[in-house]
């Protein structure tokens, strides 16, 4: 998947990530051009998957090798999602 098939995310400011048992916000992730291209794989996640699951996010990293340091904060929430087993709801703010 190249930038072209992406989702358009232009209106997105940041994305609020939510999980554990509670489903309490986690982190979020702020739009810059340092990270524009990781929340345009979590966003094509969530929606294409609803929630971002274990099996989603190695799909996600799959996406993101090619991405050099552009997918590093994207990278970082993914493999954690791995690691604790857990999903993550996705919300976008405008």
């Amino acid at each position: 998947m190249d930038k072209e098939t992406l989702p358009n995310i232009d209106h997105i400011q940041k994305l609020l990530l939510y999980g554990g048992p509670s489903a309490q916000l986690q982190q979020e992730l702020v739009k810059t051009t340092d990270t524009e291209f990781s929340v345009a794989i979590l966003y094509q996640l969530a929606l294409r998957h609803g929630v971002i699951s274990p099996t989603a996010a190695r799909e996600g990293l799959a996406l993101l090798a090619t991405a050099g340091t552009a997918g590093d904060s994207g990278r970082k929430i993914l493999e954690q999602v791995i690691a604790d087993s857990d999903f993550l709801a996705v919300r976008a703010m405008r």
